[in-house]
């Protein structure tokens, strides 16, 4: 256990495991040629499935740090939540690109936006980005620790904005938001 520890707490061990998950599953697959007719809807899904989980999981820590106070592991991978975060934006971004080519571009995007799960999905997106841009020491000193902080609650909201948007995207994704919302919310509860 120790070893695990002392892997979670090292950045570039958290960094090349984020980096990691992502190359597994978009990037290999990708280049095999093993994401089927349509490999672009493919790309879409998982890097929207992908987004969503670091989502999930840097929401976690907290708790689970409040739960497990003495859990080493738990203490070493919350000192990555920025950059657990940070990722959750960018499969995130990469998701919405993967939108915007699936759409014929922009043209196409904004004729998507007459559908309700798409305008959830902006909401949640640019609340992440809100975030991203302000995960810096920098914006720390400048916000206030405390204004920082209640500014980066908003990633709740976001996560409750994409759980939905994963909900009513279409047939079968309830099922996938459904494996994140009712665990975060038992994290939250706890």
């Amino acid at each position: 256990m120790k070893i695990l520890t002392r892997i979670a707490g090292s950045r570039l061990a958290a960094l090349s495991l984020i980096v990691g998950v992502g190359i597994c599953m978009l990037v290999i697959p990708a280049f095999a040629g093993t994401l089927g007719a349509n490999p672009l809807e493919a790309l879409l899904h998982r890097s929207g499935e992908i987004a969503i989980w670091t989502l999930g999981a840097v929401l976690s820590l907290t708790p689970l740090r409040v739960l497990f106070p003495g859990a080493q592991i738990v203490a070493a991978l919350n000192r990555h939540r920025r950059a657990i975060g940070v990722s959750a934006c960018v499969y995130g971004l990469l998701h919405f690109t993967a939108h915007v080519l699936y759409e014929g571009g922009w043209d196409g995007l904004l004729r998507s936006l007459s559908k309700p799960f798409i305008w959830y999905g902006l909401a949640g997106l640019s609340i992440l980005v809100a975030l991203t841009a302000t995960s810096n020491q920098f914006s720390i000193r400048k916000l206030g620790g405390r204004s920082w902080k209640g500014l980066h609650r908003l990633a709740y909201i976001a996560a409750a904005l994409l759980i939905y948007h994963q909900a009513i995207a279409g047939k079968g994704h309830w099922r996938v938001a459904r494996w994140l919302l009712f665990p975060l919310a038992a994290l939250q509860v706890a």
